[in-house]
């Protein structure tokens, strides 16, 4: 096996199964030593995981075969020798992940994604950053109730509606 240092890769993997697939990984590398340095499972980064890993990455290791994982992403914009990494510059966003909170505006529409009201539409009143969370009142509700919810159990359907 040819030698790289510390070489970061991205892996391809059943959209859901990120987690899973890097848990199997990461006990088939202790077992096996194949020299993984680190496993990063970006929560924006749907159906992918980034391997850090001292030797080249092969899919033939018996190590690899793990379920949900489909393969490499192999890049043709890249050299030969490094068709299969990834730059550290291109990992450096999802190592420190913009918090939710500061995409969402007041008057934005959004979706509640968990909790007793998943599912309802909600309209953002106010949002409070320091604690991550936001002031939402239900649309379909006859009577406006302020519900606080956290940042991360809401998606942003309309930007700051009209």
């Amino acid at each position: 096996m040819e030698d790289h240092k510390n070489s970061i890769y991205a892996l391809k993997t059943a959209t859901g199964q990120e987690r899973n697939v890097a848990r199997m990984l990461a006990r088939k590398s202790k077992d096996s030593g194949i020299g993984l340095g680190a496993i990063l499972v970006p929560e924006s980064l749907k159906g992918y995981i980034l391997v850090e890993s001292s030797t080249k990455i092969d899919m033939q290791n018996p190590a690899f075969k793990i379920p949900h994982l489909r393969g490499i992403v192999e890049s043709s914009s890249r050299s030969a020798a490094n068709a299969n990494m990834v730059s550290f510059e291109e990992v450096k966003k999802f190592l420190n992940p913009e918090p939710i909170i500061s995409s969402i505006q007041k008057g934005s529409i959004v979706e509640l994604i968990s909790g007793p009201f998943k599912g309802e539409r909600a309209k953002v009143v106010r949002i409070d950053e320091s604690r991550e969370e936001v002031v939402l009142e239900l649309i379909e509700a006859a009577v406006p109730i302020p519900v606080t919810v956290k940042g991360d159990q809401i998606r942003i359907i309309q930007k700051e509606a009209d």
